[in-house]
């Protein structure tokens, strides 16, 4: 899959350094994030949806879905008005969606271009099993996540990304219920019961 990325991304007309940094470049979450999310998406109900808010280049949506049943369906959102590498938004759909290709064809993936919070007050769909929160991580835009996701019922929230790098992601979680458990970054909400 990696070398038919290499193969699309360099027919397209930017330089090659900037490819190579984009598409080699391992995944933001470690081995023991992805092990902690691979665990709660294999636990979670596959009969219900799993949502992601924040796809980026989808290396977590790729994560999610080696994980999850080929039926269930993966949701994942994002706006590609960001990135760290300074695509353009065209540039930087077509590369997520060159590498969504085979999850989206074969494995009940689904690319929403769109802004999440058209996204979310649009949805309509199940409670999801699993919303996966890795997107702005400014307190407001995580505390308006974590809170859609709730108000949809979601079995399982966690995310990416708590750490003194990010203090929004920390109090956004803690005002929300605080954390049940965690891997490195990658957090997990205590949900009421």
């Amino acid at each position: 899959m990696i070398n038919k990325l290499i193969r699309v991304a360099f027919r397209l007309p930017w330089h090659h350094a900037v490819v190579r940094r984009v598409l080699l470049r391992p995944s933001e979450i470690s081995l023991t994030e992805a092990r902690f999310l691979g665990e709660l998406i294999r636990s979670a109900p596959s009969h219900l949806p799993i949502i992601e808010i924040g796809t980026l280049f989808g290396w977590s949506a790729r994560l999610i879905t080696l994980f999850k049943a080929p039926e269930t369906p993966l949701i994942t959102v994002d706006s590609f008005r960001w990135n760290p590498h300074g695509l353009t938004p065209d540039q930087h759909s077509r590369i997520t969606t060159e590498s969504l290709e085979e999850a989206i064809r074969d494995y009940s993936v689904t690319l929403c271009e769109m802004d999440k919070a058209v996204f979310q007050s649009s949805y309509d769909g199940p409670s999801p099993g699993v919303v996966f929160l890795d997107a702005n991580h400014s307190y407001q835009s995580t505390k308006q996540d974590i809170r859609w996701a709730q108000s949809v019922g979601a079995h399982v929230i966690c995310g990416h990304d708590y750490s003194p790098r990010f203090p929004g992601v920390i109090k956004a979680v803690e005002e929300c219920g605080g954390i049940e458990d965690m891997a490195e970054s990658l957090w997990l909400l205590r949900q009421s019961r």
